[in-house]
């Protein structure tokens, strides 16, 4: 007997299917490029999860929802279909391998919340505070930025998770 799959269902297992396989690839090349030097990757290969992020975007657009949790309610509905069950289940282990990579990461660069646990927390940041511009990969001081009219937005990344 074969299951009746309406087309938006079949659009939701087309988009968890596009998601699973480019996150994926994504992760797979990321070890890669992590497992070569730890160092390099952070500041040069990290762009990796941009590639992620925008195929969690591009699968939001998909299936016509603009939060995880209209995509959850959105599969919730249909998780009774075997291939999507398939697919939210695969998305899920990605998930976790991703977080463990991730974990990894921050392990080997001595990083991890227990160490940084009895360091005061930062309440401001000061316009001498450098970052990286993800763009660019330049080191700007945060004061660039400053009094030029514009609304800035910011986006610290410690990790993907």
């Amino acid at each position: 007997m074969t299951e009746h799959i309406s087309e938006p269902e079949d659009d939701l297992i087309c988009g968890l299917a596009g998601l699973n396989t480019m996150g994926r690839i994504l992760l797979e090349n990321a070890k890669q490029e992590a497992a070569g030097s730890i160092k390099d990757f952070v500041p040069n290969k990290i762009t990796t999860l941009f590639g992620l992020m925008t195929c969690g975007a591009n699968f939001y657009k998909s299936i016509s929802v603009k939060t995880q949790k209209e995509a959850e309610d959105l599969w919730k509905k249909s998780y009774h279909h075997a291939k999507v069950r398939d697919q939210v289940d695969e998305l899920l282990q990605l998930e976790k391998e991703w977080d463990a990579f991730l974990d990894s990461i921050d392990t080997e660069l001595k990083n991890t919340d227990k160490q940084l646990m009895g360091h005061a927390s930062l309440k401001n940041l000061g316009a001498d505070t450098l970052l990286t511009d993800a763009r660019s990969g330049e080191n700007v001081a945060l004061g660039k930025y400053f009094g030029k009219g514009e609304s800035l937005l910011l986006v610290l990344i410690r990790h993907f998770g």
